[in-house]
């Protein structure tokens, strides 16, 4: 998820808890196996949650899908009742948010398609209306979100971020590492007395049970799935827990779902780095009469070491180093990033000697940043699911050397894996191991340079997951590679599969976009090779949808929180 500049300030030395890569253990409450397909691991009785009575109204549903043009006029939301912990149901209930956006043609289909945006963490009640809203789906089938629990607006957890005053990760002392250390454990010290009864079941089993749940209070057999970055663990996870009820799965910009998180998050600093060297740096070079930056990637990389050199001297106020490069690795996610990235460097190169006007048009730019219903749930969720999910070190000098290891290789985010909060979480973690083997087809998309979730990692998650087949986009780096892409190769797929059931029978790759401003592709890196995906002419999605006609201003609104779910530092 995208973690705004205001919270980039809080935790501008603390890159590692922005693209995590080290973590941690834990103890708490551990839970028997259950055979697949049980809703409650000890086979408790929950028939008080599945046969509850669903009241549905467009007056429950958060602000942001009641924005949403004519999608908003078949949206309403539900609150479900849920258990806190569903091998022991005595422990308590939670609530969750349910958003259902009915099909734009009644009677065109009787599919139901679950969604969720990543993170972990995402409001997934908002993300499923925009789905609706940006997608051919949104004509004929139901679209339906469920908020995990801990944020959006199912019952909610929310801790203060640590706290720093570290400018610049590339230079730390020993004192700066133990100063880290130390606000990192307080913090989470500090979340623990503070929502002790609940963290440790905000788990991706138990957001998928939640999932469950809901379909069974929908009276659905099967359900269709459409989750994008963290998204694909949770519904990897689904499939692994109830696979008798996955439809049509396309799972977009994987998780390394096949391993740990620490492996998967640890991917990044790689994959950030790639992304703003390999592609942003010569593609801002190109456009050099536009953005002012430097016509060689070297000049380029030089620009961004004098307003990286000036913000760790404390000449660009609020940007320190550290922000600096939270900042430019948030661009990294959409290709529109790039250009943002663009004008922010050329901005801060312009300030470097006290030009005001130029250092506001930087913080102008990357927007005000305040979301009503953050509240810090995102991050926190994040961390809580994370942490136990699976085991991570816990031995904090372990990210230290980490940290100088990676650092001189990956300076974006690389330095910044000094810290990681999951080093210090109190409980057990599930550590649930992915079993695709009972599951129908599940459709992978990936780009290869997408920054957040490396191509390496869903490669080995393919070839560890039996029953998948990958769709590969060349020479691309959005972190999102189907919903609101112009890529017909790709969005024919996807959505070929999802609504009309037209199954990939192989490996298939599609080639990339041109990036803004440019007139053809450049390819970067090695070239995945093999045969574009084929579809019958009545498997395409090609008829007109809702998102082609949304007005300019109804576009905007959607991209710009399209861009807080899918952008950011987490998955």
């Amino acid at each position: 998820m995208r973690r705004r500049l205001p919270h980039l300030v809080t935790v501008s030395a603390l890159a590692v808890l922005l693209a995590a890569s080290g973590g941690a253990l834990a103890a708490a409450p551990a839970t028997a196996a259950a055979a697949a397909g049980d809703l409650s691991p000890t086979h408790a009785d929950l028939d008080e949650y599945t046969s509850q009575q669903l009241t549905w109204s467009a007056a429950l549903c958060p602000r942001e899908v009641r924005e949403l043009g004519t999608a908003a006029k078949r949206s309403t939301c539900a609150r479900v009742s849920a258990p806190k912990d569903y091998a022991h149901p005595d422990k308590g209930d939670i609530t969750l948010m349910v958003t259902r956006t009915t099909p734009e043609r009644p009677g065109a289909s009787s599919r139901v398609v679950f969604t969720n945006p990543g993170g972990p963490g995402g409001p997934a009640a908002r993300f499923s209306a925009i789905v609706a809203a940006m997608s051919p789906m949104g004509r004929t089938e139901t679209v339906v979100g469920v908020d995990p629990r801990g944020t959006g607006e199912s019952t909610p957890v929310s801790c203060d971020p640590p706290r720093s005053r570290v400018r610049d990760n590339h230079r730390l002392t020993a004192d700066d590492v133990t100063a880290l250390q130390t606000a990192v454990k307080a913090s989470v010290d500090k979340c623990v007395a503070r929502h002790g009864d609940y963290l440790p079941y905000i788990t991706t089993d138990n957001t998928a049970r939640d999932q469950e749940l809901v379909r069974r209070l929908l009276g659905v057999q099967q359900i269709d799935y459409y989750g994008v970055s963290a998204g694909t663990w949770l519904g990897a996870h689904y499939a692994t827990l109830f696979p008798e009820h996955v439809g049509r799965f396309v799972l977009d910009s994987n998780t390394a779902f096949s391993q740990d998180f620490q492996a998967s998050f640890g991917y990044q600093p790689m994959g950030f780095q790639r992304r703003f060297t390999q592609q942003f740096e010569p593609w801002a070079a190109r456009h050099h009469d536009q953005y002012g930056i430097g016509a060689t990637a070297a000049e380029v990389e030089a620009t961004h070491q004098r307003v990286r050199k000036a913000a760790a001297e404390g000449r660009l106020g609020f940007f320190s180093a550290n922000v600096v490069d939270n900042v430019l690795a948030q661009q990294m996610y959409s290709d529109k990033g790039l250009v943002t990235a663009a004008k922010f460097l050329g901005f801060l190169d312009e300030a470097r000697d006290g030009d005001k006007i130029a250092l506001y048009r930087a913080f102008a730019l990357l927007g005000s940043g305040s979301d009503s219903y953050t509240d810090n749930r995102e991050s926190t969720t994040f961390m809580a699911t994370t942490c136990n999910d699976t085991s991570w070190q816990r031995d904090p000098d372990y990210y230290v050397d980490r940290a100088r290891s990676l650092g001189p290789k990956y300076p974006l985010l690389g330095y910044g894996q000094v810290v990681n909060q999951c080093a210090y979480w109190p409980y057990q973690a599930t550590n649930r191991k992915v079993d695709l083997s009972k599951s129908p087809t599940i459709l992978m998309v990936d780009t290869t340079l997408d920054p957040a979730t490396p191509y390496e990692g869903a490669v080995a998650a393919h070839k560890a997951s039996p029953h998948t087949v990958l769709l590969t986009v060349n020479n691309q780096g959005n972190h999102g590679a189907v919903l609101g892409s112009k890529n017909t190769c790709v969005t024919d797929a996807a959505y070929g599969f999802l609504m009309h059931g037209a199954v990939p029978e192989q490996d298939s790759v599609c080639q990339g976009m041109p990036l803004p401003g440019d007139s053809k592709v450049y390819p970067v890196g090695a070239q995945v090779s093999g045969p574009r995906p084929g579809l019958d002419d009545s498997a395409k999605p090609t008829e007109k949808h809702e998102s082609d006609d949304l007005s300019t201003v109804l576009r905007t609104i959607l991209e710009k929180l399209i861009g807080d779910i899918l952008g950011g530092p987490h998955a």
